[in-house]
């Protein structure tokens, strides 16, 4: 697939599919093949019912997840020995030698996550045995944060919630965050200038408009994802007067 340097929406059909893990298959829609981002990835994983990634840990990255939907149980632990259970609206932190494993518990329904991380391209070692396990450098663990117990923020606009930050984990250089837009209300205008970020529309539909004039106006709907490159003006509007729109934002850098 051709890099596209100038790309801000992605649309479903223009994903790139990555290397599956076990029976967990993953599609990128902000990556350096969809829009030439640099250090900053959002795909879509999905493990189909009863079944479960690979175990195995990321070398070079950290990763945030958000539950989009389904339940299961994520598996971590310097041992693999600790089981939390997960479900729609959660939120994981992955830092980098932390051994993991997803797990679809449901019968009947997938277990769908949006992964993002803050490289480009990961190192993945895969565990097949307590061997393995051994010989993590310095191993880390995971950090499962229940939506329920988050505070939603509420602005003028909508409503915020920080799952995946430094009051909830041990971030280095990622985050990731649900922004609620009410019906027919747009987010300020806004500018990033340390930082890229990746966003998925998880609900509804509106206008992604950037550009240093703000002439540049795309239609965005449930299924998309947006690129936001350093130092690109840019805001969003939620065209329905009906329904909120959600969106799953992740940032490489800290909030």
């Amino acid at each position: 697939m051709s890099k596209n340097n100038n790309k801000s929406v992605i649309k479903p059909e223009e994903r790139f599919t990555e290397i599956s893990s076990g029976d967990m298959t993953r599609i990128a829609g902000v990556s350096k093949e969809t829009c030439n981002s640099q250090n900053i990835h959002l795909a879509i994983a999905t493990i189909p019912p009863g079944k479960s990634s690979s175990a195995h840990f990321h070398i070079n990255c950290e990763s945030a997840i958000f539950v989009l939907s389904g339940e299961g149980i994520f598996i971590a632990g310097e041992k693999l020995d600790k089981h939390n259970t997960i479900k729609t609206g959660d939120f994981i932190y992955v830092p980098p030698n932390a051994p993991h494993k997803p797990v679809n518990t449901s019968n009947k329904n997938s277990l769908i996550l949006m992964v993002s991380r803050n490289q480009p391209t990961e190192i993945v070692q895969e565990i097949s045995n307590e061997n393995d396990l051994n010989q993590i450098p310095n191993p880390t663990n995971c950090s499962v944060i229940n939506s329920d117990e988050l505070n939603n923020s509420i602005t003028n606009y909508g409503s915020v919630k920080h799952g995946v930050s430094k009051q909830t984990s041990e971030i280095k250089n990622i985050s990731l965050t649900e922004l609620n837009i009410n019906e027919s209300e747009t987010i300020l205008t806004q500018k990033h200038s340390e930082h890229e970020t990746g966003i998925y529309v998880a609900e509804g539909e509106g206008l992604f408009i950037s550009n240093d004039n703000l002439d540049s106006h795309q239609n965005i709907k449930s299924g998309d994802f947006i690129y936001i490159q350093k130092s690109l003006n840019h805001k969003i509007s939620n065209t329905n007067s009906e329904n909120n729109m959600k969106l799953i934002i992740a940032r490489n850098s800290t909030i």
